[in-house]
C-alpha cells in the first residue's frame, strides 16, 4: 500500500490504453451523428436523432397524412434525408431582418 501522499504511477501503454478509452467515449456521439448524416435512408429512430423530432412526431405525420414523405416497404419504413432536408425548407419561415 502506497503512503497517502506518494504520487502515483502508472505506466506509458496504461496511460495510452486509459487516454484512447476516453477518447473514444467522448467521440462516439460525434462518429454516430457524422454516419447518420452520410446515410442516404433512415429509420425513424435514426431521423429522430439526426433532426431532433420524436418518432411519435413522426408515426403521427404518416398516420394523419402529412410530414415528411417515406418509404414504406412491408413494416420497415425509412425517410430519405434529402427529402427530410428539403420538408425543413419548404417550412421556413423568414423574417424581415
Amino acid at each position: 500500500m502506497q503512503p497517502e501522499n506518494a504520487p502515483i504511477t502508472i505506466d506509458r501503454t496504461e496511460l495510452g490504453t486509459l487516454i484512447a478509452e476516453a477518447l473514444e467515449k467522448l467521440l462516439e456521439p460525434v462518429l454516430e451523428m457524422e454516419m447518420l448524416n452520410r446515410k442516404v435512408y433512415l429509420t425513424e429512430e435514426e431521423v429522430a436523432k439526426l433532426f431532433s423530432m420524436s418518432v411519435s412526431t413522426l408515426q403521427t405525420g404518416r398516420s394523419r397524412g402529412f410530414g415528411p414523405g417515406y418509404i414504406k416497404d412491408g413494416r420497415k419504413v425509412l425517410y430519405a434525408r434529402k427529402e427530410m432536408l428539403d420538408y425543413f425548407g419548404r417550412r421556413l419561415v423568414k423574417t424581415r431582418g
